[in-house]
């Protein structure tokens, strides 16, 4: 293993592990519905942490499936904090959810 590969692990690891700890302060903050700031913290840890082992260990394996990998844990998070905070009532489908209700009170 060369140096430029420990480096570029340690900074990742380093990247990975600050990822999770924001995690976890804002799932505490904002009070996800499902799971807890634990899991969530612990999700990114999981499958941002697969995909450095697997960069690491597997030189040969496909970019796109390590950055699949990485990105999944995050995105799952940024899912359900986004429904934790603006799913307030049942879905309209004759509106946008970034539609104002000042479109309703017009007289047509």
């Amino acid at each position: 293993m060369s140096l430029i590969t420990f480096l570029g692990g340690g900074v990742a690891v380093f990247v990975v592990a600050l990822a999770a700890v924001l995690v976890y302060r804002d799932a505490t903050r904002i009070g996800v519905e499902v799971g807890s700031p634990f899991l969530w913290a612990a999700l990114v840890l999981l499958s941002s942490g697969v995909s450095i082992v697997t960069a690491v260990l597997v030189p040969d394996a496909p970019l796109p499936g390590v950055l699949v990998l990485a990105v999944m844990g995050p995105l799952l998070y940024l899912l359900e904090r986004d429904d934790s905070t603006h799913a307030d009532g049942p879905p309209d489908p004759t509106h946008l959810p970034s539609g104002s209700d000042a479109a309703d009170n017009r007289d047509e």
